[in-house]
């Protein structure tokens, strides 16, 4: 059985880490393995609270980290505001910092950095978001050094840093940072419900860190009847063409089905190679993709090609699901043979339109048997009588993604603290880390409704052959990070 080169993933709500199993000092000479902040080889918890209110400003939003150690998990920790000193800008109200977040080691010291989306950023016009990053130390990350980044034209509504991913894009062994703006570069035609919209940028990391300097920007298809809608809505690095080498993967959102109108959603790659991305190619676009909310790339089938899964929400007539695409096909002749799949076709309980099954993605192998497997998010699926939120792992093999044999997590689960309320949102976002140091990387589930505790992120355990509810373990809320929240700061919106 063959099986392909993974690449570090990033999206609105999931991501696959390289998970690092030893340590040695950190080198100029070895790039950090991403969210390794202080390079000792083991990865730290990230996750934003992009509605925190900050020094009186709603919803400015802040992200905090967890430092975790080759001897033990310690209480290293920090909550990082545009109010922290030295991190670029000011606090505002509907900043939305920490509303994605990515990793890398941008300047290959041996430290992993930290890239921060504030897509409600207001610079030259209002929303037109900016991004932040922040370099990692044998401290983790501060605002030392930090450097933020906006569209060289900023533009009304264009959410630059809505969707992060990282990536050696170009091949020169610093790690490269790519920026979706959904809203960018409307085209406006007066008589078009949903004008074509959204670009995509990449960054490139050097030995300064990340920079302008051959800063590269791509839309979506414009000028005809199909194009692309809120272009850049979630992002990956992966193979996508089967060339060995690291692309960019872009999802256009379109729009769900509301009131009788959806627009077409749409996944795209943007080919990698000796320089940064400067084109991309159309791999699907149908109104049954319309309303993507979430991302993930890896090798469910165990072939010589990565799937794409994208999680769907398509509104009023049809209820929430995934669809894996699966990738045939060499350059700009890439395609996909798409499948739809609901919850109950895994053989679990709950499909429920409007459970938000499919709006966080994860893909890791998690259950030993060398296939990656998938994590769904269903952040509004009923829990008894009560709409908290739910997420199942599904196996991947050479058969596809199994119908039986698969595991569901929520709050009433055996070891997952919290207990389920409605609006808790539990499984809104997703990641994975090594928090217990076993050498298995845990699922890290976010719960940013959680009540009282503006928002609250949780592991489920890997045993090595699926995973457990012994999340009662790592079990973090902003109050742990002395940082006490005020109204609903919607901690855990985001993880890395």
């Amino acid at each position: 059985m063959r099986r392909t080169r993974k690449y570090s993933l990033a999206a609105a709500a999931g991501l696959v880490l390289p998970l690092a199993l030893g340590a040695g000092p950190a080198s100029a000479a070895t790039a950090a393995k991403p969210y390794d902040f202080d390079g000792d080889g083991f990865p730290e918890l990230v996750a934003g609270a992009p509605d925190l209110d900050v020094n009186g400003k709603d919803e400015a939003g802040g992200v905090a980290w967890e430092m975790s150690r080759s001897s033990q998990v310690t209480s290293d920790r920090a909550v990082l505001t545009q109010s922290t000193s030295k991190v670029p800008g000011a606090s505002e109200t509907g900043d939305h910092f920490g509303a994605a977040v990515a990793s890398g080691d941008f300047n290959r010291d041996g430290y992993a950095d930290l890239a921060v989306g504030a897509p409600g950023e207001d610079g030259d016009a209002k929303d037109a978001g900016s991004v932040t990053i922040l370099y990692g130390s044998p401290d983790g990350p501060t605002g030392k050094g930090s450097t933020r980044f906006s569209r060289p034209t900023e533009k009304k509504g264009a959410q630059f840093g809505a969707a992060l991913a990282a990536g050696d894009l170009n091949g020169d062994g610093y790690a490269d940072l790519v920026v979706g703006a959904p809203g960018d570069d409307k085209d406006s035609a007066a008589s078009e419900d949903f004008p074509a919209s959204g670009t995509v940028t990449v960054l490139l990391g050097g030995k300064k860190g990340i920079t302008t300097t051959g800063r590269t920007s791509v839309r979506g298809t414009r000028g005809t009847e199909d194009q692309d809608f809120r272009f850049g809505s979630a992002l990956a690095v992966a193979d996508a063409d089967g060339d060995g080498k690291p692309d960019v993967v872009v999802v256009s959102a379109g729009r769900e089905n509301r009131d009788g109108a959806a627009a077409a959603g749409s996944v795209s790659f943007c080919p990698g190679g000796s320089a940064a991305p400067s084109a991309c190619t159309r791999i699907v676009r149908t109104v049954d993709l319309a309303g993507i909310r979430a991302l993930a790339v890896g090798n469910l089938l165990g072939t010589a090609r990565n799937e794409i899964v994208v999680g769907v929400s398509a509104g009023e007539e049809v209820d929430d699901r995934i669809a894996v695409l699966r990738l045939n096909g060499t350059g700009t002749g890439t395609k996909a043979a798409v499948t739809f799949q609901h919850q109950n076709g895994f053989g679990l309980p709950g499909r429920t339109r409007g459970d938000g099954f499919g709006a966080a993605l994860l893909v890791a192998e998690l259950t030993g048997d060398a296939y990656d497997d998938l994590v769904v998010g269903a952040p509004r699926q009923p829990v008894g009588d009560e709409d908290a939120g739910r997420v199942v792992l599904v196996r991947g093999g050479a058969n596809g993604l199994a119908s039986s044999g698969n595991s569901s997590f929520d709050q009433e689960t055996a070891g997952v603290p919290g207990g389920s309320e409605t609006g808790d949102d539990f499984g809104a976002a997703l990641g994975l880390v090594d928090r217990d140091l076993d050498g298995r990387a845990d699922v890290v589930v976010g719960i940013p409704g959680k009540g009282d505790d503006g928002g609250r992120v949780v592991s489920l355990h890997a045993t090595g052959t699926g995973l457990d509810g012994e999340g009662d373990r790592d079990s973090y809320q902003l109050r742990d990070y002395g940082y006490a929240a005020r109204g609903q700061a919607r901690y855990g919106a985001s993880i890395g």
